[in-house]
């Protein structure tokens, strides 16, 4: 079947404004913390003390008033923290204003950023923060636009309801048994609308050219990636740690594959 979309630039425009809002005006801010520091000449065993009571692995190191450096707790021993002291590098350092989506791709490279606000480094994120709400926010956001704009490109593919043929009868009964639900709440809508995202998947990867267009190599590779996407939804929804699974690493790639589709969608 060959694809010929309706025109729907509104709906295609509402999306990308919902994804600007996820994408830009999240920061990094919402999940950092207050950067606690020591002075460059205290005791190392001291602050290593101090930094165990308060469950900090990492503090800053100030002198003459400034954030010059930073200390691990696992690296303090006798002496003092200026025998410990470690200098910012570039990829050290994120702009308070830096979007939360770009900070979470910066974090595949590194296990803690430094804040700059104005010019003084006063914040710290880790991968601990990475559980915090906004970040659930997002991922969930991100992973619903996917949805949104999967319905959407189904709605305009297939005649009617032509998608069934890519459903189990099980699936379809399921799909219906919801659509006369919300039906009897009075709610207008068609039998498309109560898709689940596994049905999304195996109607979408079962048309070569979808597949051709949002840059899916195979149905293999397509019913992998969206399994983890699954996944990783689930934990979101039910407050799981978003890593229980998967590496960080893996988790933020995913992510990256997302925003992928996500670009796709919008050329469609």
């Amino acid at each position: 079947m060959e694809f010929i979309p309706v025109p729907q630039r509104d709906q295609v425009s509402t999306y990308r404004s919902l994804r600007s809002l996820f994408e830009k005006n999240i920061t990094v801010n919402s999940i950092s913390e207050v950067l606690a520091s020591c002075n460059v000449n205290d005791q190392a065993l001291q602050i290593r003390d101090q930094m165990v009571s308060k469950d900090y692995d990492v503090i800053g190191v100030e002198e003459n008033g400034w954030v010059i450096g930073y200390v691990l707790r696992d690296d303090l021993r006798e002496g003092t923290c200026k025998d410990y002291f470690r200098s910012f590098s570039p990829s050290d350092l994120v702009s308070d204003s830096t979007p939360l989506l770009q900070t979470l791709f910066i974090f595949k490279d590194t296990d803690r950023l430094f804040i700059i606000e104005g010019n003084r480094i006063t914040k710290v994120v880790t991968l601990a923060d990475l559980q915090k709400p906004p970040i659930r926010m997002l991922l969930f956001g991100v992973i619903s636009l996917v949805e949104m704009h999967l319905y959407r490109i189904i709605r305009e593919y297939f005649e009617g309801e032509g998608w069934k043929s890519h459903l189990s009868d099980k699936r379809i009964q399921q799909t219906e048994g919801l659509f006369l639900q919300r039906k009897a709440r009075n709610e207008g809508i068609e039998l498309s609308d109560c898709l689940q995202l596994c049905d999304k998947r195996d109607i979408v990867l079962g048309e070569q050219p979808l597949r051709e267009l949002l840059g899916i190599e195979s149905k293999s590779k397509g019913k992998d990636f969206f399994k983890k996407l699954e996944i990783l939804r689930n934990n979101l929804a039910h407050s799981q740690d978003l890593n229980t699974q998967n590496s960080w690493n893996e988790m933020i790639t995913l992510i990256e594959q997302t925003e992928k589709l996500l670009e796709a969608c919008e050329r469609i």
